[in-house]
Order: C-alpha cells, then structure tokens, then sequence
C-alpha cells in the first residue's frame, strides 16, 4: 500500500466508492475538498455488484449496468470540474468491499472516502455491509460519511 512510512501522513490519493447514492455523493465532496487541501488525485470507482444473482442478469442487462455506471462515473468526475483536481473513473465488476479494497492496493490509495447508507433505529448506529467490510480490510485510512440528507432525527 502507498502508506509505507508511519511518519508521513500526507495524502496524494482518494479512493471514493460510489454507488450513486446520497451518502456517495457526500463522501465525494469531502474527498474533494481533502483532495484540495493536499493537492491529491480522486479516484472514483463504482462497483458493479452482479456476484449475489449472476443468472439473474442477461447480457443486456449487464451492458445496460455497465454503461450506466460509466455514465455515472463520468459525471462525477465532471462535477469536479470547478475544483482544481485531477479526477479519474473507474467501473469494475465483482464484490463492492473486495474491488475496493484491491482497487486501492493496486493503485496505491492513501485514503479510501466512503458514505455510510446505513438508516433506521437498529441499522442507524451500523454501517452499511461494503462500508463496514471496507473499513475492516482495508490497510489505509478509511473516512466514513454520513448522508448529509439523513437527520439525527431518523
């Protein structure tokens, strides 16, 4: 992983998966404002999760999935446009936590940004299942964000 030294805390790559969700969308804006202060590349990636019902899924819709997600990953990274940063995109397929977690290895990641999708009064205090598998395997700082639309209140 990209964090070799203890010492050095620096940051020069984001890791932020996203599923196109509320919290995802919160967890790129904090990634971009980190990304900003430590002059850090964005990696965006969205995970197309087809492993739990394979047979489910005919050619077309997988490629229908797929074009969606790359359309989604390219307007993220288009909505970083007004930052200075450099943004990349990725969509790949297999586990969300497992392609995440190599995704960062291969590209040595410094930091993974993440939303929590977690709601309710039993789900509220846990994280969502990639989000917590995430933050139990990954060897690189994991920053969890809230849904900045979900309320104490919930």
């Amino acid at each position: 992983m990209a964090q070799t030294d203890p010492t050095d805390d620096s940051i020069r790559s984001i890791l932020v998966p996203t599923d196109g969700s509320d919290a995802a969308e919160a967890a790129l804006k904090r990634a971009l404002a980190i990304a900003e202060r430590e002059t850090a590349v964005v990696h965006v990636l969205t995970v197309m999760d087809t492993t739990t019902s394979p047979l489910a899924f005919g050619i077309d819709d997988v490629h229908e999935l797929e074009d969606i997600k790359q359309r989604l990953v390219a307007d993220l990274a288009a909505s970083a446009d007004d930052h200075d940063i450099d943004v990349t995109g990725a969509v790949r397929r297999g586990r969300p936590a497992e392609e995440i977690i190599t995704y960062a290895a291969e590209h040595d990641i410094d930091q993974i940004v993440l939303g929590r999708t977690g709601r309710g009064a039993v789900t509220e205090a846990l994280l969502g299942s990639t989000a917590d598998q995430v933050v139990r395997t990954a060897t690189v700082p994991v920053l969890v964000v809230p849904d900045a639309t979900v309320s104490d209140d919930e």
